[in-house]
C-alpha cells in the first residue's frame, strides 16, 4: 500500500498514514485540528514485510482499509 506519512505542527512525534490517492482534507476536522499544520514527511510503500519503527505493518495496513488512515503516536502517549 503506497502511502503519504504527514507531522503536524502540535504534535511532536505523532504521524499520520494515509493512501497516496486520498487527500489530507478527508481526515476528520478534529484530528487535524490536533495535527496543526500538516507537512508531508515522506511517501513509502507498505507491505507486510515493511519494518516500522512503532507499529506493525499489518496494524496499519488493516487500520488505513478499515478507517481510512492510520495515526502513528509515541509509546505511552494516549493523547488524540
Amino acid at each position: 500500500m503506497e502511502c503519504n506519512i504527514y507531522k503536524g505542527s502540535r504534535q511532536q512525534d505523532h504521524y499520520l498514514f494515509m493512501p497516496v490517492e486520498k487527500p489530507v482534507t478527508d481526515i476528520p476536522g478534529d484530528i487535524l485540528k490536533m495535527f496543526g499544520d500538516i507537512e508531508l514527511v515522506m511517501q513509502l510503500d507498505i507491505s507486510r514485510s515493511t519494518r516500522l519503527a512503532q507499529s506493525s505493518p499489518s496494524e496499519v495496513i488493516g487500520i488505513i482499509n478499515e478507517k481510512g488512515f492510520y495515526i502513528q503516536i509515541p509509546a505511552g502517549n494516549i493523547t488524540i
